[in-house]
């Protein structure tokens, strides 16, 4: 039998699992691979080779075949809005995409089989986790799609961060003493935090009737974990469950404010690149603050779009060449400009879907009158997440004074 996309895929996912369990275990340890070690990740990586192979063959058939029922919606008897599919937002296929609301209809039993789900259950939601490649000529929708990301098995995770850069390197003459530079580098423990929330009680009836319900409530509880995340990068202050985001972390630099914004970011881009850490890097600022570098005009009232030096770039957001991501977690009136190479972002849980009809509200038929979801024929959903923070290099990110 000819094996499915999501099996090939978590064959292949099982096999790099095994395989960095044992370079885990062998650098813990301090050793090379054993012959045995050798051998088992040789075969993964050949047996991963032919797997993906498969998997690509797959995934182009099923992309033929979406295209085919695609084709026939709208056209076909009995093809009509129960069948039809949402676009997906482009911020949620930024970070990733996700499909668990089919996922979870196939798992209750199809779109006609909600009357014999369990009381609950759990869908882990299909994301990957390197998304689309960013191109220089569309926006960057999401902080996401700068950082990378490292998929954590334990919850907890170590690194070592570099807090002191001095470069000494010099002439010497023979028989001279070299000059020592100083790279010191503080280990740092943590663990990754979760983020989840909460819908409010769906009927199963709607859910089952109308089509476009199930991707409205996917994206809208994927944007919503994807904010909160992107907040707590930004602004996490380390304390209790929070992170301790780029806004926060010892050791990064700073830029005030110099003549206007558009020459304030300049400077930020010097800096950033005396460091020469340049090349992966972005601006993280408010809408209104981007709104207010695209409206900068001279002294005879003419925009910059376009100008000598193309501080500005529209069409795929950048400034001064650098691409600009638009956050609400970011503060008005301070841009963060940093190199988010330097940079990962652990991810123990990326979406999971938990559902169930065990809920009790005590006031749901009227104050005083209780009654169950079950009771009632709802479902409500859980998603979350778990992530955590690593900040490799804090002196790759520059805070930038926006404010006159």
């Amino acid at each position: 039998m000819q094996k499915s996309t999501d099996q090939l895929r978590d064959e292949i996912l099982a096999g790099l699992k095994r395989a960095r369990e044992i370079a885990t275990t062998a650098e813990t340890e301090g050793r090379d691979f054993t012959a045995a070690e050798s051998a088992e990740v040789k075969q993964i990586l050949d047996d991963g080779e032919r797997l993906k192979g498969e998997f690509e063959k797959a995934k182009t058939s099923k992309t033929m075949r979406d295209a085919l029922v695609a084709l026939g919606e709208g056209v076909e008897p009995g093809a009509g809005s129960g069948g039809a599919k949402a676009a997906m937002h482009p911020r949620v296929k930024a970070s990733g995409g996700t499909d668990w609301a089919d996922t979870m209809v196939k798992q209750l039993g199809g779109a006609q089989g909600y009357k014999g789900i369990l009381a609950n259950g759990t869908v882990a939601v299909s994301v990957p986790l390197n998304p689309e490649p960013v191109r220089s000529d569309v926006p960057i929708l999401s902080l996401r799609q700068l950082i990378p990301t490292v998929q954590n098995t334990t919850g907890r995770f170590s690194y070592l961060r570099q807090t002191v850069r001095t470069n000494n390197a010099a002439v010497v003459a023979p028989g001279a003493k070299k000059p020592t530079s100083v790279y010191t580098l503080a280990r740092v423990d943590d663990r990754v935090r979760t983020i989840a929330h909460l819908s409010e009680p769906i009927a199963k009836q709607d859910l089952d009737d109308i089509g476009l319900l199930r991707p409205f409530i996917d994206q809208e509880m994927r944007l919503g974990l994807d904010v909160a995340l992107e907040d707590e990068i930004l602004n996490g202050d380390g304390t209790g469950e929070h992170m301790t985001g780029i806004g926060n972390v010892s050791g990064a630099q700073a830029q005030a404010y110099t003549t206007d914004i558009l020459t304030t970011a300049r400077k930020a881009v010097t800096k950033l690149e005396r460091y020469g850490y340049l090349a992966n890097a972005g601006f993280v600022m408010t809408p209104e603050d981007w709104e207010a570098f695209e409206l900068t005009q001279d002294n005879e009232a003419r925009f910059y779009y376009g100008g000598p030096v193309a501080a500005v770039n529209a069409s795929s957001r950048r400034l001064w060449g650098v691409p600009v991501v638009v956050s609400d977690g970011a503060t008005d009136g301070t841009a963060y400009l940093a190199d988010f190479s330097q940079m990962r972002l652990q991810v123990r849980q990326d979406g999971v879907l938990d559902w169930s009809e065990n809920m009790y509200d005590p006031n749901a038929l009227g104050v005083g009158s209780g009654a169950s979801d079950f009771e009632r024929n709802m479902l409500r959903f859980r998603f979350e997440g778990r992530f955590g923070l690593e900040i490799l290099r804090p002196s790759a990110i520059v805070e930038v004074d926006l404010t006159a």
